[in-house]
């Protein structure tokens, strides 16, 4: 295997020919609350695979990202989350980090300059940005972290609801940082119910649209998946 490493984006390609790239990047969220600002973020990971130089039907590579979900502690045991993909996969954080690269005003490129070189202008240049709403994550929080099935997703333009008035989302902002960056760990740890569950967090009545309760339909993997390399 052989490795290229270009400022805060790796370029790998392996035995069997496909290119691999990927780019570290913070992802932070800042609530408004009525006692100050509570900020949250997490260093995670998104992946770009090509195909195989000997091609294979259908073989159009694939996308990936690995982290875990960023997290804003609101005290008195509420926190808010950022899941790493919503269960139609949305709002799945490759795709958002791939708009997000695409902004006019981080000059990554033309609007048809390839996804592989964007990220490597982008860690190179270290850009940083606040997220556009249209690009916002899904947002969940829980009753009671011990209890997954207590799971509720959350409105952006609306935290009241789910934390009282008082409470508001700032901003997310994304900011791509150098390769040797630890990815965020310790969510096993902070949230042990909800690490150890097994299947989704809440069960839903047969034959339930997939576009409905889209809470329900979460599990662990979208809070937390992969390792660093």
């Amino acid at each position: 295997m052989l490795a290229l490493l270009t400022g805060g984006m790796a370029l790998v390609l392996s035995g069997c020919g496909r290119s691999q790239a990927w780019l570290r990047y913070r992802l932070t969220l800042e609530v408004n609350t009525p006692s100050g600002v509570s900020i949250g973020s997490s260093v995670l990971e998104c992946t770009l695979y090509g195909p195989s130089m000997i091609p294979l039907p259908g073989d159009i590579g694939g996308s990936g990202n690995i982290g875990e979900a960023p997290t804003v502690d609101l005290g008195s045991g509420r926190f808010l989350f950022a899941v790493l993909a919503d269960p139609l996969y949305r709002r799945d954080l490759f795709s958002i980090v791939s708009k997000v690269l695409a902004y006019p005003e981080l000059k990554l490129g033309p609007p048809n300059e390839g996804m592989q070189e964007r990220m490597k202008k982008a860690a190179a240049t270290k850009s940083s940005v606040m997220l556009l709403r249209r690009d916002y994550p899904m947002l969940v929080t829980f009753a009671n972290v011990s209890n997954p099935s207590s799971i509720v997703e959350v409105s952006p333009d609306n935290l009241a609801a789910a934390f009282g008035v008082g409470y508001s989302l700032k901003r997310i902002t994304f900011e791509a940082v150098d390769a040797k960056t630890p990815l965020t760990a310790g969510f096993s740890d902070r949230f042990p119910a909800i690490a150890k569950h097994r299947g989704n967090f809440r069960k839903t009545p047969p034959n339930t649209p997939r576009d409905q309760d889209l809470d329900a339909s979460l599990g662990a993997s979208s809070f937390f998946t992969g390792a660093a390399k």
